[in-house]
């Protein structure tokens, strides 16, 4: 870690909230936190025995930035977004780094002054960078996939970069049998992005249940997750982007694979949301390895160009949000994929998608192929089609340029980009960009 960056200093709270909106309180690490919800459980007899909870998607990854960046990732500028990239992560990784080096005490509870009644988890640096884990209330709820969940206790990650002054944030549905205090669902959010962080991309889905499980029992909760096979893409999607943000480079060295693909799906529709719903896979594996082709990935509608995304659905913590308001002024909403080979020895990956409008029949299907040697290709169609037969009908279409692949759909055009041809082979890079923009003319 850079020796001039300090974390989670009581003093350097304030760089949270720079412009005086609001002035946190710092109450005590999240280890401490912790002993207070043993004692509270142990006193009432709950979580004596183990309990059954769930996890899904709540709202998925959605980047809050300057206008003036907007144009750099609507325009695929390669060399803004690499310059981007290489900023967060310069910015993130002393955090990133303390989240896996000192769990114990890499959050802080806090109180929010906007609203007093709200708690939660943060860390921070002495730059003005920062993280954040909360959940606003518990509701009640049920699980079309589990009927003994009886709550939900909707609990978000959120990131900034100060230098790019980026946010990310994304939430999860946290389907508890049991009532808890916001604050413990927000622990175990924290514990778990703590070991997704130590992990990696190099994940299964039977590590994300296991890691909830060791992240709820550090809580203080004995609880047994499943994932319903029907989330598990979205919910690997979700923590792949907990884990690299907009590009968080050296976390590549946990995945001991041949290439590496990323995948950015922009939706720039401002009336329209749209959807991943089912892929096709060829010696590509995505992290979580599900065992179906089922992606169920939902990409919001834009907000409005000129609308304030603190008044169009975005939610984050009283004091947060106040002050990110003054930072940030445009919302972008996306699916984050990753594909590596799945054999690793002479043998490149290929995959397509089925990409289609508000659940219809509209929408378009795009494949793409990274062989071991030759250069990278794509290929694109104006119809949603299924990815098998259209990976297939691919093969002898690929296109093999870093200029914009492009069709139109409904009257909105669909560009996507590769960053690069080759670099991918046994001296190379073995990491490629893709981009898919749909309607980025708004």
């Amino acid at each position: 870690m850079d020796t001039k960056v300090r974390i989670n200093h009581p003093d350097d709270l304030c760089k949270v909230t720079g412009n005086g909106f609001g002035k946190l309180r710092y109450i005590r690490p999240i280890s401490e936190s912790v002993k207070h919800h043993r004692e509270l459980f142990k006193s009432t007899g709950q979580f004596s025995t183990t309990q059954p909870a769930s996890i899904s998607v709540a709202a998925p990854p959605q980047l809050l930035l300057p206008k003036s960046v907007l144009p750099t990732y609507q325009k695929n500028d390669w060399k803004g977004i690499y310059q981007l990239q290489q900023q967060a992560n310069k910015d993130l990784v002393p955090i990133m780094s303390n989240f896996q080096n000192h769990p114990d005490n890499s959050w802080i509870e806090v109180q929010d002054d906007t609203d007093p009644s709200q708690f939660y988890y943060m860390s921070w640096d002495n730059q003005g960078n920062y993280a954040w884990c909360w959940c606003s209330a518990v509701k009640t709820a049920s699980d079309p996939f589990n009927p003994d969940i009886k709550l939900n206790a909707p609990t978000q990650y959120g990131i900034f970069s100060k230098t790019t002054s980026i946010a990310g944030i994304h939430t999860y549905n946290l389907g508890l049998k049991e009532i808890v205090p916001e604050l413990v669902a927000a622990s175990i959010l924290s514990f778990f992005i703590n070991k997704a962080i130590k992990q990696g991309i190099n994940f299964v889905a039977s590590d994300l249940t296991k890691m909830l499980g060791d992240a709820a029992a550090e809580a203080g909760c004995e609880l047994v997750f499943t994932i319903s096979s029907f989330v598990l893409g979205a919910v690997c999607s979700c923590v792949v982007f907990a884990i690299v943000f907009i590009g968080i480079s050296y976390l590549w060295n946990f995945l001991n694979k041949r290439f590496q693909i990323c995948v950015s799906v922009y939706n720039w529709d401002t009336a329209n949301d749209w959807q991943l719903p089912v892929q096709s896979l060829s010696n590509a594996v995505n992290p979580g390895e599900d065992q179906t082709n089922n992606l169920n990935i939902n990409i919001a509608k834009q907000i409005p160009p000129g609308s304030n995304p603190f008044g169009n659905g975005v939610q984050t913590p009283p004091d947060i949000g106040s002050e990110l308001m003054h930072t940030v002024d445009a919302a972008m909403n996306y699916a984050y994929i990753i594909y590596v080979n799945k054999s690793t020895f002479m043998q490149g990956l290929s995959f397509a998608l089925k990409c289609t409008k508000n659940n219809t029949n509209t929408g378009f299907s795009y494949a793409f192929q990274c062989p071991w040697t030759a250069s990278n290709g794509h290929y694109i169609e104006n119809t949603p089609q299924d990815p098998n037969s259209f990976l297939s009908n691919a093969r002898s279409h690929w296109v093999s340029s870093t200029a914009a692949l492009t069709t139109t759909v409904a009257g909105m055009p669909i560009r996507c980009y590769i960053d690069a041809l080759t670099g991918g082979d046994a001296d190379g890079d073995d990491s490629y960009q893709v981009a898919v923009h749909i309607d980025p003319s708004n």
